[in-house]
């Protein structure tokens, strides 16, 4: 299942959490959020999905102390 794929199939089983980012790690949800915040707060390889599809990718950082920040993945991905 691609990136997209999976933050639209949680967002149709999720419907009361509108707009915001869906992330995923590894592959799998794991959460949302209302907008894209720190990265900090987010493992490195994160990746969020915003409502209109865009992807961003936590990097940099470490597994203790968070990502460094967001990176926007190109289109094709």
């Amino acid at each position: 299942m691609t990136l997209r794929a999976a933050a639209d199939h949680w967002r149709l089983t999720n419907q009361e959490r509108s707009g915001g980012v869906v992330l995923i790690w590894q592959g799998a949800v794991y959460g949302w959020k209302n907008c894209l915040r720190d990265a900090a707060h987010e493992q490195p390889g994160a990746y969020a999905v915003d409502e209109a599809g865009h992807i961003f990718i936590a990097e940099g950082g470490n597994e203790y102390d968070g990502a460094k920040c967001w990176v926007a993945v190109a289109p094709s991905n």
